[in-house]
């Protein structure tokens, strides 16, 4: 790698740091990441249970009995993990949570793609006319993951409910 392109990089690495710290950003991206988690629960959530089900065994990579199981939780825990993200209530728990899944995600669709398994949809959002492809989806997994990264460096903001339990507990006289 030549100079220029190293200190290209390193310049990019500092903006990003530095960018990481303004906590303006945390909370941008706490309420874009948490809504996206709560409008993706939300989808599975109106859609009839056999119908995520059916999403979720297109993937061909979890055993049955796994399926039903994770269509029913699964978009619950997305919906609560968003709220709790998007409202800044247990910032850090709510952020790792999202961070597990979107690593359980990722690994999924890297599943997917190295079996060569087609998918016209993921079912990310249920019938909501947002078809994705496999690739699309780690992609995108893979840049929430990144994004993720100032909300948990920040941990807590003067926008969220977290930023409550950090004033004294009481005055004494």
């Amino acid at each position: 790698m030549s100079s220029v392109q190293a200190s290209s990089v390193c310049g990019s690495l500092r903006w990003w740091l530095h960018l990481c710290t303004l906590p303006w950003v945390a909370v941008l991206l706490r309420v874009v990441l948490g809504g996206v988690f709560v409008f993706a629960g939300f989808s599975k959530l109106l859609l009839p249970h056999a119908e995520v089900v059916a999403h979720m065994q297109q993937y061909q990579v979890l055993p049955g009995w796994l399926v039903s199981i994770t269509a029913t939780f699964l978009p619950w825990i997305e919906v609560g993990s968003g709220t709790a993200l998007l409202v800044g209530f247990c910032t850090t728990p709510a952020a790792l949570l999202i961070g597990g899944q979107l690593l359980g995600f990722s690994a999924l669709m890297g599943m997917v793609l190295a079996a060569g398994i087609p998918l016209a949809d993921c079912g990310c959002f249920g019938n909501l006319g947002l078809p994705e492809t496999p690739l699309q989806v780690l992609i995108r997994d893979l840049l929430m993951l990144v994004l993720l990264l100032p909300i948990l460096y920040r941990q807590r903001d003067a926008l969220g409910l977290d930023a409550w339990s950090s004033a004294p507990a009481s005055y004494e006289a």
